[in-house]
């Protein structure tokens, strides 16, 4: 069975877990190249200055006056001694006083030592209830469930983030007040866009920050992926499938015998999207199918060959099915579809962010993983 063809069997379903999947940058296959906004925390920690005093500063006082060590000349009135003894001695000066340490931001994670705070992790997770409700989507997620997406979904944009450190990638303020203008400017004005901002939570350094972290993502995909073809060998074959293997069996008698193969895919294969049109599963590429078994004997074969009966599990996992492969053509250097490369982008990607995260430092403070 083709991609596209399960896409119609399962649209319904993938719908429902779409904006899962979409938070966490994954299996989004048509729009993970513009991934959710999520706010990239930079924390910027105080350094407290300790004052101390290392000179001792003792107060000043007049020395009483003994009469038996200055001995006047001239008898002094008694009103000049009494104003000479009763002079005010300077009171101590007031110690500095330390300022106290200020009290640590709770984290919700640790991605290689840089924080992920539990504040910015509320706020994400409230973002991503709003966003279910607005969708309508009726499937409930647990508190915890959904926590742990969208954590999940924030130590992956840190990784990328210090990835791209890693590589020089930046993206300057000016390059980010740029987009803003044009996305001002798409949602029909500054009020209009102060209004989405505010419907959705945001405060516009938050989402500055946040739509730098977008841009720098964008930019860590085009490196990770700049090596992915655009053009790669590709086969057009026929396919059928039965759940039975004396029919499959029989068929492929008769499709060797000289009866043709599109007849009969269309009168017994159990795949009606593609059996309507003969069988006919057009030009793929490996990795195309979601039958691994199909794809594996349909690359095997010359134009004009049929395979053996296959027998392999259901692309839905039902049971055991029975399919007969007819290669029609090959082409050493064809252009891929943009949605099977968009594919390939995507497991490019993908292989390259687990292999960063296997290598990452990673502590969570919230969830069964902490």
């Amino acid at each position: 069975m083709s991609q596209k063809a399960a896409s119609k069997a399962s649209g319904s379903s993938w719908k429902k877990d779409c904006l899962s999947q979409a938070y966490r940058k994954r299996k989004s296959s048509s729009a993970w190249l513009k991934t959710e906004f999520f706010i990239l925390v930079v924390l910027t920690a105080a350094a407290l200055l300790l004052v101390s005093c290392d000179e001792d500063i003792q107060p000043t006082s007049t020395p009483a006056i003994e009469a038996a060590t200055i001995a006047p000349t001239v008898e002094q009135p008694q009103e000049e001694a009494s104003a000479v003894q009763e002079e005010p001695t300077e009171p101590p000066p007031t110690p500095t006083e330390i300022p106290p340490t200020p009290t640590p931001e709770p984290m919700a994670a640790q991605v290689n030592g840089k924080p992920i705070l539990l504040a910015d992790l509320e706020k994400e997770v409230a973002r991503y209830n709003q966003a279910r409700e607005e969708l309508g989507l009726s499937t409930e997620v647990d508190a915890g469930d959904a926590a742990q997406i969208v954590l999940d979904a924030l130590i992956e944009t840190e990784i990328i983030a210090q990835a791209a450190e890693a590589n020089g990638i930046q993206v300057t303020e000016q390059m980010v007040l740029e987009r803003i203008a044009q996305l001002k400017e798409s949602s029909g004005g500054a009020e209009s866009f102060a209004e989405w901002l505010l419907a959705n939570h945001w405060t516009e350094e938050e989402f500055q920050k946040a739509l730098g972290s977008e841009m720098v993502t964008e930019k860590m995909i085009a490196l990770v992926t700049a090596d992915v073809p655009f053009a790669v060998e590709q086969v057009h074959a026929r396919y059928l499938q039965v759940d039975d293997s004396a029919l499959a069996q029989s068929l492929l008698e008769q499709a060797r015998g000289g009866v043709e193969f599109a007849s009969l895919a269309q009168q017994y294969s159990l795949d009606r999207v593609t059996g309507e049109d003969g069988g006919d599963l057009g030009f793929f590429a490996l990795g195309s199918l979601l039958v691994p078994e199909v794809e594996e004997a349909a690359f095997g074969l010359q134009p004009g060959e049929l395979s053996d009966v296959i027998e392999a599990p259901r692309s839905d996992g039902t049971g055991t099915a029975y399919y007969i492969v007819l290669l029609i053509e090959r082409d050493p250097e064809r252009e891929i579809a943009a949605s099977h490369r968009s594919l390939m982008l995507q497991e490019t990607f993908e292989l390259w962010l687990d292999e960063q995260l296997n290598q990452a430092e990673v502590i969570k403070y919230v969830g069964e993983d902490q």
